[in-house]
Formats: C-alpha cells, structure tokens, sequence
C-alpha cells in the first residue's frame, strides 16, 4: 500500500477514536482543529454554532485579483452520528424495563431516561443494547440501554424514549450522550468497520486530501467544513448557508456515507452524487469530479468511482442548495446504516458496527484531492464539448428530413 494511502487510514482510525452524538461533537470537533494546526497555510475558525470552516489558498490563487479567480470549492462533512442524550434520573419504579435485562441494575448503578438525538435504529428502543455515557473529560462510562415497559408513565412523553441502566452510582449530568458501545474501528480485508463511519469517514477524507494538495503544492482555493447537529436536520449545514459564511459563488460539496442501494456496489469506488432524496444536484458543479476521475484514471487505470443519485436520505448539499449555492455530493457506499444491521425503522433487526469500502474511501481521498485542483476544467469538459458539437451533416439531414 502506498505511504499516502496508509496515512489515510491511519487519519480515519485516529479520528474513530473520539464518539460524537448530535449536539456532542467536542471530542471530535478538538480532534480536527488539531490536525488544522499542523497544517501550513490554513486559516481555521469555529463559527458561533460550533461549526468549523478552515480555508486554504494556495499562493499564486490569492495573487490573482479576485475577479480572476474560479470560484472556490467547499467539502463539507458532519460531526456528529445518531445516539441518545440523557434527559432525567428514571422514577423510582415503572420504569426500569424488563428486570430480565437488568444485568447492571444493583446498587452502584442509576437508571436514567435517555432521548433519541437522530435517526437511531428503533432496533435500540425494542432491545437491550450495551452502550456508554461519554463524560466531558473523554471517560466511558458503562451502561445498557433498555426498553421502557409499555405501561410506563414516561411512555407518555414519547416515542423515542429508553432507560438506560448505568454502572455508577455517581449522579450524571443531563444531557450527557449515549452512545452505542461499538468498536472505534477496524479493518477486515477491504471493510472498514466503525461505529461512525456517517460521517466521520468524510471529515478524514476531505482532512487527507487538503494535507495532499499543500504537500503537492497544488492551485486550489479550498474550504474544509465540518458541521455539527446534521443528524437532527442538516442544522449545522443550513446555519452556515444562511448566515453566507461561504462565497456565495462556492461550489458546494457534501462528502458523506449513504446506504447501500440497488445501482451500487461497495468496493467500486466513491460515488459521485447526482443528488440525495431532496434534490438533484447542480450538473456543472458535478462536470468538477467527472474531469477528476478522468484525471485519476488517465495515470492510475484501477482508480475507480461510481455515479448514482443516492436517495437512501437527505445530505448537507441540500441545506446549502435552498439558499442558492451550486452544490454536487460524494458518498461512501455505507452498510449497517445509522448501526442498524436491517433498516433503521426495523424493531426487530439489530445494532452494530456501519462499514465501508478501503477502496471506497481511498478512491475518495484521491478524488476530493484531484477536484481541489481542477475547478476550472468543468467550463471545458469533454463531455460538454461533445453535446455542443454538432456535425454538418446531421444538421444537413436534420433540415433535408423536416417536412412531414
């Protein structure tokens, strides 16, 4: 494997090791800012929700006057992964679950009440699932997540509630996240299993391919946005386009997981997405990645990506695009979407580790870092000058054949 390629993995692995839930996203959120750090040339900021924009110009770009200059491009991937929050202490009795299931409730544990923040499999609200409080200073505290009995007084307050049994008798505070006790990460051949690879795979790709384009010196005017609050509905997204943070003449790119459905194939490279189950994408934003791949094929000819309209669910280019930028998509082929081994609404499916393809993601890295660099080509690809080309003689035909 190559040494880029290793870093690669080696950047995602590190990443996986810090837990986010929706609203929770600091471990990763300081993880990121430190790698930006290291990073010559980048300016780097937090907005006041969190949100962080880091930016790179590269030298002979921010000579030219700014009415020369192609529009910037912006790769934008979120935080944070479904998981609970806990919400109150449980009552005293009516609410403990199934006392089968009580393996950690003895007298050094609490039970808590705990609300879904995301789309979480109902697989978890329908059986017992090992998980961990995650505390402020990192520590990973055990609990178990557990059904809430059908007659229990905080069914009342809705849906999307559970008990969680936790091994402490210390008080918790409120709002502490919840999340799922999975494996950070590892690899099995060509998976890449983790507990959030949505999205934390595409905050590492697009972290990777900016350190590549610096250390190739390549021309690119590049933002990297890592957004918070996506799971819930896009929030970090849509703040950031509505209060202009980006020019308003950025290309847009959300670079995300999405489920695997019919059309794709995992291990076939990185999808390039014609649009989500919102929208369709802007088509001149995406001739950016199709001159890319082109490219990267052109000098490696096992590079490999897809396209697909990946309408599985929403992504964050649809938050931009309501507020008018030209937005396009990347996803990683995703399995065990949202840690759910059957479907998200399935109660009776299970809850384990998301995957992707290593070539999958590698493809990615390789693609983000390639498009950074060759904004401009999509004014003149090959495939616009062939549509615009018309041959004498077919417009000859054309005329001879009119008439009915």
């Amino acid at each position: 494997m190559k040494k880029q390629d290793q870093h690669a993995l080696d950047t995602l692995a590190a990443l996986a090791a810090n837990p986010a839930a929706p609203f929770h996203e600091w471990a990763v959120a300081r993880h990121l800012l430190g790698w930006l750090a290291t990073m010559d040339g980048v300016d780097y900021r937090r907005d006041e929700f969190g949100n962080i924009i880091a930016h790179y110009i590269s030298p002979s770009i921010a000579a030219m006057p700014e009415s020369e200059r192609e529009p910037p491009i912006a790769f934008v991937a979120h935080m944070d992964h479904p998981g609970y929050e806990i919400i109150r202490p449980a009552q005293a009795s009516g609410d403990s679950g199934d006392d089968a299931n009580h393996s950690h409730d003895n007298n050094s544990s609490r039970l808590y009440i705990a609300e879904a923040q995301g789309g979480v499999p109902v697989a978890s609200m329908t059986h017992t699932v090992p998980a961990f409080i995650l505390m402020p200073d990192g520590e990973r505290i055990s609990a178990v997540i557990q059904l809430l009995p059908a007659d229990s007084p905080e069914r009342a307050d809705g849906e999307r509630l559970v008990a969680v049994c936790v091994d402490t008798d210390a008080e918790l505070p409120l709002r502490a996240p919840v999340i799922f006790d999975l494996p950070d990460f590892g690899i099995e051949g060509d998976t890449i299993r983790m507990r959030a690879a949505d999205d934390l795979a595409g905050c590492a790709a697009i972290l990777c391919a900016l350190e590549r384009i610096i250390t190739d010196g390549g021309d690119s005017d590049f933002y990297a946005v890592f957004t918070r609050g996506e799971e819930g509905g896009l929030f970090g997204a849509r703040l950031l386009a509505e209060a202009g943070t980006l020019p308003e003449n950025t290309l847009v790119v959300s670079v995300e997981t999405s489920s695997v459905i019919p059309g794709v194939t995992q291990g076939e490279g990185i999808v390039i997405r014609t649009g989500d189950r919102i929208y369709t994408f802007d088509p001149d934003a995406e001739q950016v990645f199709i001159v890319a791949a082109d490219n990267l094929r052109a000098r490696d000819s096992e590079f490999k990506a897809q396209r697909h309209l990946m309408s599985g669910g929403g992504c964050e280019a649809s938050g931009f695009a309501v507020f008018d930028y030209a937005v396009t998509g990347l996803a990683f082929p995703l399995g065990n979407w949202h840690n759910a081994t059957t479907t998200i609404p399935d109660p009776d499916g299970g809850v384990d580790s998301e995957y992707i393809s290593v070539t999958d993601y590698l493809s990615g890295v390789a693609l983000i870092a390639e498009a950074g660099v060759s904004v401009a080509a999509r004014r003149d690809t090959p495939t616009r000058r062939r549509l615009r080309e018309i041959p004498d003689d077919v417009r000859q035909r054309m005329r001879e054949t009119a008439e009915v």
